[in-house]
């Protein structure tokens, strides 16, 4: 998997609750070329790692149906459940989440959460770890930074609205029926994932790279919407190959680029579920899943994205795994449909 591109050259024009939606067509798209399964990809060919871990420790306590892993440090955000006795790798703590079955410690609401290497979190109270201090947090493990365990925002970024509706823009076709992919390519700030709030070029900061397959069905991140363009990138967004931009309202678009089919056409008001194209490597790169979220862009008379402010994907949607929600997107993370 290559690293995206994307951005507009110097000299751009410039101003002075989701339904069901996996229900796919039953023709399957067939692969332009053979790829290594996503996980190989991600562990071999890029050697990518799960992030490091302090400490591996068990559950303990839980009742019958076991420790919710949640997609977040609050409650009800449920991606699994794990018996007592499973080992956890566990990375940092919160000292600032939900409080859970009414746990108090020192006379005060218990907060403490974990999280865990794969990016997912459980509530502290139901491991082995060391007794939290007065702080809140266990002695030995290392505090997460902020209340969602996520590295401050970058300047000049803004994060897409939790409370608007945002989901995994893939199906549970993808890599052959698996379900998944991983975080695999340019992360955060790398490669060509550059640009907050420049106001001549594409801002895709934080722009993600999903491994897939050519041929699997792709969503809108942000659901439902208005397409706004629709067709191969023009002249100084190239590397985009064929790409989608979708307003959501509210001043909120999405992009996806690299499509090997587009299946949507501008103006067309899409839905969850409608499938805008399919993932391919046009402009130049491996068969991948690149998208970008934006707030208050424009697109020039060609259809070229630029200005506005990158946008930090916060509260994706998943049906896989039990279904849930990702806070956001970390390193190397496993990412369900």
């Amino acid at each position: 998997m290559t690293e995206s591109p994307h951005t507009a050259p110097a000299t751009a024009p410039g101003p002075n609750g989701r339904t069901e939606r996996r229900r796919l067509p039953a023709t399957r798209h067939p692969a332009v070329r053979t790829l290594l399964p996503a996980v190989v990809l991600a562990v071999a060919a890029l050697g990518l790692t799960a992030p490091a871990r302090a400490a591996t420790y068990q559950v303990t306590g839980a009742d019958a149906q076991g420790l919710a892993v949640q997609s977040e440090p609050h409650a009800g955000h449920v991606l699994r459940y794990v018996p007592n006795g499973t080992a956890l790798d566990i990375v940092c703590q919160v000292n600032n989440g939900d409080q859970v079955d009414g746990r108090t410690y020192g006379g005060k609401p218990f907060t403490t959460w974990d999280r865990l290497a794969d990016g997912t979190w459980v509530y502290d109270w139901y491991t082995n770890t060391p007794t939290v201090g007065s702080d809140g947090y266990s002695p030995g493990i290392a505090h997460c930074g902020d209340s969602a365990g996520l590295p401050p925002l970058a300047q000049g970024c803004v994060d897409w609205p939790s409370n608007k509706f945002l989901q995994t823009p893939f199906t549970k076709e993808a890599n052959g029926g698996a379900g998944y992919a991983w975080q695999n390519g340019s992360y955060y700030g790398e490669g060509f994932h550059v640009n907050c709030a420049t106001t001549n070029r594409m801002n895709q900061y934080y722009a993600v790279d999903l491994g897939l397959r050519q041929g699997d069905p792709v969503l809108a991140p942000g659901g439902p919407g208005t397409v706004l363009y629709a067709d191969w990138a023009p002249a100084g967004w190239e590397t985009c190959g064929q790409y989608v931009v979708v307003d959501h309202g509210g001043g909120w678009w999405s992009v996806v680029c690299h499509l090997s089919t587009i299946k949507v056409v501008k103006g067309q008001h899409i839905t969850d579920s409608t499938v805008i194209g399919t993932v391919g490597g046009t402009g130049g790169f491996e068969p991948h899943l690149h998208f970008s979220l934006v707030q208050g862009a424009s697109l020039t008379p060609a259809g070229g994205v630029y200005g506005g402010r990158s946008a930090r994907p916060r509260h994706l949607m998943h049906l896989g795994d039990g279904g849930g929600y990702y806070d956001t997107i970390t390193k190397g993370q496993k990412v369900w449909y």
